[in-house]
């Protein structure tokens, strides 16, 4: 293409016209089809299936194929992926950061009580349910919006052992009397002055609440937090580490998310996280790849 517009240029009178209307168009058509592409479903979240706006977020689901994801709506109009489930598959983790947030069984490999802070989808309630039907599973979700639409197309809900509270996640802290062997911390918002820019929530953030999750462990316990890539991601890592005595942190490639993990007691020897590292891969059966996971820790 090049070429030959060059050749046609060489042949005409007026080549100082031409060549910067050529390449306006071409800069104008190319512009156009960069936001098509954006804002196609087919650049990678799917067809629109519902959508509402509640007290704390505008909140869609979209579905390609098997596939259906839950978006948190930013300000800017940019969708920001909660939650994604293979509707064949329901049990399996579809997102990077899912599969890292479970690191934390290197730490606690034996829970009998497990607390989820940050509903989304219900990716990992649905992975521990299915791999560790013996669970006790508490999992606090601020939105009530976010509860029943995990509900209605996640699959997801109080039954059994899994136990979902519509509650602020502060308060359900503050209330707990029995302690939890693994704790996921996985809550976020629309982006507003109440959290940081990646949209969780401040409150979450401080060294009083963190030491609140610190008791709310059991002895031996691990707590595992989701943070994703900002300007504070490691501020947030050293409040963990002050708040807890120590931290291990993971990388979730693709995607630039990092999974800090802490626990209630002195953290475990290398030695030991390469024999749970083992026992784990053969319990769970290649559903998840504990050697893949610890080969990202940093």
């Amino acid at each position: 293409m090049a070429t030959g517009g060059e050749s046609k240029q060489r042949q005409t009178s007026k080549p100082s016209v031409t060549r910067p209307l050529l390449v306006a168009a071409a800069l104008l058509a190319a512009g156009i089809a960069l936001v098509v592409w954006l804002m196609s479903p087919a650049a990678g979240i799917g067809d629109l299936e519902h959508e509402e706006v509640s007290a704390f977020s505008r909140i869609r689901v979209r579905r390609d194929g098997d596939v259906r994801a839950m978006t948190f709506v930013r300000d800017n109009g940019q969708e920001a992926v909660q939650s994604r489930v293979d509707l064949s598959a329901p049990h399996t983790l579809q997102s990077p950061y899912a599969r890292g947030m479970f690191a934390s069984y290197l730490y606690q490999p034996q829970p009998r009580r497990v607390l989820i802070v940050g509903l989304g989808g219900g990716a990992m309630v649905r992975f521990l349910t299915h791999h560790e039907p013996h669970l006790q599973i508490d999992a606090v979700e601020i939105d009530p919006a976010v509860v029943r639409i995990a509900d209605q197309y996640f699959g997801v809900r109080s039954a059994g052992n899994v136990r979902v509270h519509t509650a602020d996640a502060v308060k359900f802290v503050e209330s707990i009397t029995d302690r939890y062997d693994l704790i996921l911390m996985d809550a976020f918002l629309r982006p507003s002055s109440d959290t940081d820019a990646t949209g969780v929530p401040t409150r979450l953030k401080t060294l009083e609440f963190l030491g609140r999750l610190k008791q709310a462990l059991t002895p031996g316990g691990a707590i595992a937090f989701n943070i994703n890539e900002h300007s504070g991601m490691a501020d947030d890592i050293a409040a963990v580490a002050t708040a807890f005595g120590g931290v291990a942190v993971y990388r979730c490639p693709p995607s630039q998310n990092k999974v800090a993990i802490a626990t209630a007691d002195a953290m475990p020897t290398d030695e030991q996280i390469r024999s749970r590292m083992a026992a784990l891969d053969a319990r769970f059966g290649g559903a998840l790849s504990f050697s893949e996971v610890l080969g990202n820790r940093e």
